[in-house]
């Protein structure tokens, strides 16, 4: 038996031995400001997924009230996924720019990373509609073809319609819009992932290129994501995240931070009328740039 089946069944059985089925354990888990679908609590009793982004986990401690079970009951079910605390930034992406080098992943030497800006579209159902990233690289040497791009994992590739998915290990759609073509991602270490960014054409020394990445949620879990980051794997000169948010949704609470040189930080701000949340930073890396809400 997996793991992932023996949550599912832990979940399952608990569900049995309440008596309660997911309507009434979605509907009770929205009335403590938890949103749930019943596609998510289907495939977490079905093992087709687990719970693992914060929002998730978060609904899980609730989960575990309603059914009368201790704390941990199904949380210690779940599949480990790397060390039990954060790992530190900079160890993290070091690691991972180590193994990627050691598997051929393209462009680590090839390119210097000038600017990050990640713009996250939130419509009027509170949900992530899409992400859209946009880089600046140079040309460090003669033939540059491509880079790697790092991801959260459960990010894949697929048509633009988004048909077809069997992969329920898949959140987030990625897909080229400009200046590359996505060649795959593969799985790095526990934590990260890493896409391959073909370049459209080999680029001359100190030639520059924009690429432009859409990322689109296809879960309730991964819509529902209230944090998101830019990283910078190299010192660049902006590292920007800007969250929008539909007009009659605003939410009720933001913070930005980052994360840089070992040090971490992060302070709430307000909207003060905005319908953005912006968090930019110059001149900045290695590191991470994050922006949150609450609802």
């Amino acid at each position: 038996m997996t793991e992932s089946r023996r949550f599912a069944d832990a979940f399952s059985d608990a569900l049995d031995a309440r008596g309660v089925g997911l309507s009434w354990l979605r509907s009770r888990l929205a009335d403590r400001g938890h949103a749930v679908s019943l596609a998510a609590l289907s495939y977490w009793r079905s093992g087709q997924r687990e719970p693992q982004r914060r929002i998730s986990l978060e609904a899980l401690v609730a989960i575990e009230e309603l059914l009368g079970l201790h704390p941990g009951a199904l949380s210690s079910h779940l599949r480990r996924r790397g060390r039990t605390g954060p790992a530190p930034f900079d160890d993290l992406v070091g690691l991972a720019r180590q193994v990627g080098r050691d598997r051929g992943l393209v462009g680590e030497d090839e390119v210097d990373r000038i600017a990050f800006d990640l713009v996250v579209d939130v419509d009027a159902d509170r949900r992530i509609s899409q992400v859209r990233v946009t880089q600046v690289f140079v040309a460090a040497v003669e033939g540059a073809a491509g880079v790697t791009m790092f991801v959260a994992p459960g990010v894949g590739t697929g048509t633009t319609e988004f048909e077809g998915l069997t992969d329920f290990a898949t959140d987030t759609v990625m897909r080229a819009v400009s200046g590359c073509s996505v060649d795959g991602v593969v799985d790095i270490i526990d934590g990260i992932s890493a896409a391959r960014l073909r370049f459209d054409r080999p680029l001359s020394l100190g030639e520059s290129v924009v690429t432009e990445i859409v990322l689109c949620p296809v879960t309730d879990d991964s819509a529902l994501d209230s944090e998101w980051g830019a990283v910078a794997e190299q010192r660049l000169e902006q590292c920007m995240v800007w969250v929008r948010f539909h007009p009659d949704q605003l939410p009720s609470r933001c913070w930005v931070g980052f994360q840089e040189a070992g040090l971490g930080h992060e302070w709430p701000v307000a909207l003060d009328g905005a319908t953005g949340l912006l968090h930019r930073q110059t001149d900045f890396g290695p590191g991470l740039c994050t922006a949150r809400w609450e609802w």
